[in-house]
């Protein structure tokens, strides 16, 4: 299957005149989860701002492999290590909100990000082990904001009075 997703990807990019340098199809863990590593002098046509073509390229490869190969599978795209740059970003600027926090005692209220960006920020708080500092998300959809926050030291009062 790892062959034919390649293949797939070469005929694709071929077709839209995009020169890959290298396509590498990799085979996760899982067995219907594939990473196509690209490399191209074309990213900035690939990615366009913000990832949309990425996204876009990702859904149209996903749906057909699905066509092609009668199995749904899982794509996910890295051209140019740009979703690595992009997370060693999101995680540097969330450093930086983490460190007012931890300064100001004061909530940060974090831009807009999609479900999976504000998923990975969760962990990514989460693995620092710090107790100190959680991270919480309100409201609905496009209003929809993660917060960093600074726990609050939990009051453990003694009922019986052994301790006194």
């Amino acid at each position: 299957m790892q062959n034919e997703i390649k293949a797939l990807g070469l005929d694709f990019f071929e077709k839209l005149n995009i020169n890959i340098d290298s396509l590498e199809v990799i085979n996760s863990e899982e067995k219907k989860i594939f990473n196509m590593k690209i490399k191209t002098e074309d990213s900035g046509m690939l990615i366009w701002p913000h990832g949309r073509n990425l996204d876009a390229l990702q859904n149209i490869l996903r749906l057909m492999a699905w066509k092609k190969l009668w199995e749904r599978i899982k794509l996910h795209i890295e051209i140019n290590d740009y979703m690595k740059t992009k997370d060693d970003r999101l995680f540097d600027f969330i450093k930086k909100e983490i460190a007012y926090v931890e300064r100001t005692g004061k909530d940060a209220c974090l831009p807009f990000y999609w479900a999976y960006e504000r998923k990975k920020i969760h962990s990514f708080v989460s693995d620092l082990n710090d107790k100190t500092i959680s991270t919480k998300s309100i409201w609905e959809w496009k209003e929809r904001r993660l917060y960093i926050c600074k726990e609050q030291p939990k009051l453990t009062i003694d009922i019986d009075g052994d301790d006194i």
